[in-house]
């Protein structure tokens, strides 16, 4: 079966680190929420490789709930940008993948107060459970749009 590819990008807020790039294919139809299913990603974050997308339903370490110490997981999900504010590109569960460096990456759109907003979480060893150095979350200008219908 054939596959859309895409190009993405993102950066923070301030247009700097960090900041990634590259293509992402996706299966040829979305499902009944507009949303692409994310097949393969290539590209950088921060110059650094990126070496694969996990599976939907995984999540990366150190992403967890720190009161239940439950994971959050990526469900690898995206549409095309919509002229509607209210209709994110990415889910709450966005996209996971590993990088070359042994770091990993969730990109996703978090709903929450006061400003709705796309973040990069972001963890790298030891890969200490939340928030907590040396794990950053940045909100992220995130945009992806289909450049080749193959």
């Amino acid at each position: 079966m054939a596959r859309l590819k895409w190009l993405w990008q993102y950066a923070n807020k301030e247009g700097d680190s960090p900041a990634g790039r590259g293509k992402l294919f996706t299966n040829r139809r979305p499902n009944d929420d507009g949303f692409y299913r994310v097949k393969d990603i290539k590209g950088k974050v921060d110059g650094v490789k990126i070496g694969r997308l996990l599976p939907a339903g995984t999540g990366i370490p150190g992403n967890v709930d720190p009161i239940t110490g439950t994971p959050y997981l990526g469900d690898n999900r995206l549409r095309p940008k919509s002229f509607k504010k209210s209709e994110p590109q990415l889910t709450g569960g966005g996209i996971v993948f590993s990088l070359k460096d042994g770091s990993y990456s969730n990109l996703f759109f978090g709903n929450y107060p006061p400003q709705p907003s796309y973040y990069e979480f972001h963890t790298v060893p030891p890969y200490p459970a939340g928030l907590v150095p040396p794990n950053t979350e940045s909100f992220i200008n995130f945009t992806a749009w289909i450049s080749d219908l193959g």
